[in-house]
């Protein structure tokens, strides 16, 4: 809901000298990852998640698995798009801060940010939550060899991902889409259109209620799920080294080596997992210096933008340990060099 109000700009408040970086630095090294970090992974981060997605749809989502590294790999690619988020820049670049185009040009860029924080929200939630469901999915077809076939169906890891997807989503859209609205002031004599905070949002905050529901998602997809995560992945270790030596013991083959007593799919289902742990972990440890450590705006801008890269490493890293154990995948590229090469003969 539009409306026009004018108000003046205030004053510009004095630096403190203690300041770990300049506002200038700062507004350089965001720059560097607005326009040239982050736009270069996000293309090769859904380049790669999207080649994943292809891969795994051709082979068949007949296995949990596959089903599990399909959603990882939608995760990823909204997340990479949500983090370029264009409109952004616009935004903030602007003095003062704002849309300041024609009314039908601002609430096309309105929507388009609405979009990209969107993908970013459910990139950033969903992202720690199918690892969580990764992990259970080993632990069970480790565990329970027998039973796993009747315990883990498509079906049912299908119906769990969009039970997940969709309280996320609603979750996203209420944080990102309904707690926002534009609005048009004029401020130092130029029509500027602002996203504010909706009546909603300031009901709900009053009430509690935004609180509460920020709490339960920072928890669930914060200390929760890096615990779940590192739990799932020691007990999976475990479990792998005593299989491992049982068999030594009954083959009696001292050289019997861990990689005997793992699949391959065991093997890369881990390998994310163990990227998850490293990049969330240390992510998570950066959000919480921001949110109890930073007062200086602009090294908590900087820190931000830290975080996303470490997230956007891990999306990448995922495409990359899928590839590097799908042989299907390097056969294509073998064929594929030497039908460019007899082409070019």
């Amino acid at each position: 809901m539009a409306s026009n109000t004018t108000v003046k700009m205030p004053g510009t408040t004095k630096m403190t000298p203690d300041l770990v970086f300049s506002e200038e630095m700062a507004f350089a090294i965001i720059i560097i990852f607005h326009r040239a970090i982050f736009p270069s992974m996000g293309v090769l981060g859904i380049a790669g998640n999207v080649t994943s997605m292809v891969i795994l749809t051709r082979r068949g989502l007949r296995k949990c698995s596959n089903i599990l590294l399909l959603s990882l790999s939608v995760s990823n690619v909204t997340f990479l798009i949500g983090v370029n988020n264009f409109t952004q820049h616009i935004y903030s670049n602007n003095d003062p801060e704002g849309f300041q185009f024609s009314k039908s040009i601002n609430y096309v860029c309105y929507i388009c940010h609405l979009i990209c924080n969107l993908a970013y929200a459910l990139g950033v939630t969903m992202g720690p939550l199918i690892p969580i469901l990764i992990t259970g999915e080993r632990i069970i077809a480790i565990f329970c060899p027998l039973k796993a076939n009747f315990i883990l169906t498509p079906r049912r890891t299908v119906i769990t991902l969009l039970c997940f997807f969709l309280v996320t989503g609603l979750y996203c859209f209420y944080h990102e889409i309904l707690c926002v609205q534009l609005k048009t002031y004029v401020i130092n004599g130029v029509t500027t259109t602002l996203i504010v905070d909706s009546d909603m949002w300031r009901n709900h905050v009053n009430s509690g209620l935004y609180q509460l529901l920020e709490h339960i998602l920072n928890y669930l997809t914060g200390i929760i799920a890096l615990g779940m995560i590192t739990v799932g992945c020691v007990i999976i270790g475990l479990k792998i080294i005593y299989i491992t030596k049982r068999r030594q013991q009954l083959t009696s083959r001292v050289n019997a080596s861990t990689k005997r007593g793992i699949t391959k799919t065991t093997k890369t289902l881990l390998k994310i997992c163990f990227l998850y742990i490293v990049c969330y972990g240390s992510a998570f440890g950066l959000a919480y210096i921001v949110e109890n450590k930073l007062q200086q705006w602009s090294v908590i801008r900087v820190v931000v933008c830290v975080h996303n890269l470490i997230v956007c490493i891990n999306c990448l890293g995922d495409f990359l340990i899928y590839v590097a154990s799908n042989a299907t995948f390097w056969t294509s590229i073998t064929v594929f060099r030497r039908m460019k090469t007899s082409f070019w003969k």
